[in-house]
C-alpha cells in the first residue's frame, strides 16, 4: 500500500505545470531506481536519466 501511495504522489507532482526537483531518498536496496523508472515511464514526459554507480 505505501508504495502506490509513492507512486502516486510522485507521478502527480512531476506532472505539475511547475517543474521541481524530485529527490528520492532512502536506504540502498529499497525501491528507489525502480519507483523512479515507473513514475517516468507513466509520466509521458521527456526525460534524462542518469546515474553514478560507486564513489
Amino acid at each position: 500500500m505505501k508504495r502506490i501511495q509513492l507512486y502516486s504522489q510522485l507521478l502527480s507532482r512531476v506532472q505539475e505545470p511547475r517543474r521541481f526537483i524530485q529527490v528520492l531518498a532512502g536506504p540502498r536496496q529499497v525501491g528507489k531506481t525502480t519507483l523512479a523508472r515507473q513514475v517516468m515511464d507513466a509520466s509521458g514526459l521527456a526525460v534524462h536519466y542518469a546515474a553514478q554507480h560507486g564513489a
